[in-house]
């Protein structure tokens, strides 16, 4: 199973394609922290909690599109050739397909660390700012939630139809500039900006970073739906399998 961990992630980053994501995500990070963080968040320091988790936000996108794309490879029509040859053999599917989303996480997490070292350094050079620790929690409340919940979502569209997945592209785009409350903001673009301006003036200048009980109550939601459609998308083949397998069975008949 290791080694078929590692095949699956060699063929998501070992890609033309994937170095594409790499340039595009590098270039975009740039620009977002040059041209709008590198002002502040809500009042607060360039490189406050607040600002970065807000760096984070605008991110989103460009990284939760990156990782459809990866969802997409699973219903391409070199994968679905590939797959006819695996579900002939006795690997568990169940266990084949927990492995591919491992893999896709892997992906999705060695893009989103390019962007977090293009923001960390940017604080280093600019600003001299070296404290990073304090970026873990925004980092994480940020980024988790949301992978978790697109990709169950990505998987399940994906078996209903795959061009579902490139329409639901332009929407988690929309998402980041959609005005909605802190518990069911998904990118945290509108907590991040929002919050602060409502919190009172700590000693350092700015209002301390805190997190709302029901904004940990959206993002814990937003994950466990994301694991449950994770789970129904791995255990569950798609319709255009099943059919595939009635018209083998009808033709063997």
């Amino acid at each position: 199973m290791i080694k078929l961990f590692k095949y699956e992630i060699h063929r998501i980053l070992c890609n033309k394609f994937f170095a594409g994501l790499l340039v595009i995500t590098f270039l975009y990070s740039y620009q977002v922290m040059a041209g709008e963080i590198v002002l502040g968040t809500a009042n607060t320091a360039p490189f406050s909690e607040w600002s970065f988790g807000m760096y984070l936000s605008r991110m989103l996108p460009i990284l939760l599109i990156a990782l459809l794309f990866f969802i997409s490879f699973l219903y391409s029509r070199q994968e679905q050739e590939v797959r006819r040859i695996t579900d002939t053999t006795p690997m568990d599917q169940k266990q084949l397909g927990l492995l591919r989303c491992g893999a896709m996480v892997v992906g999705f997490i060695c893009i989103s660390v390019v962007s977090v070292c293009v923001g960390l350094c940017f604080y280093a050079v600019n600003f001299r700012y070296t404290d990073f620790s304090h970026f873990l929690l925004p980092a994480l409340l940020t980024l988790i939630p949301a992978m978790l919940f697109v990709l169950g979502v990505g998987i399940i569209l994906g078996k209903i139809h795959p061009a579902l997945i490139y329409a639901l592209m332009p929407l988690v785009f929309l998402l980041g500039y959609l005005s909605v409350p802190n518990a069911l903001d998904l990118l945290g673009s509108s907590f991040f900006q929002k919050m602060p301006l409502s919190l009172p003036i700590g000693t350092g200048g700015e209002p301390a970073f805190m997190v709302p009980f029901s904004v940990w109550i959206g993002k814990t939601v937003y994950a466990v739906i994301g694991l449950f459609l994770i789970i129904l998308g791995v255990t569950r083949k798609s319709d255009k399998t099943q059919q595939s397998y009635k018209v083998k069975a009808g033709a063997s008949i």
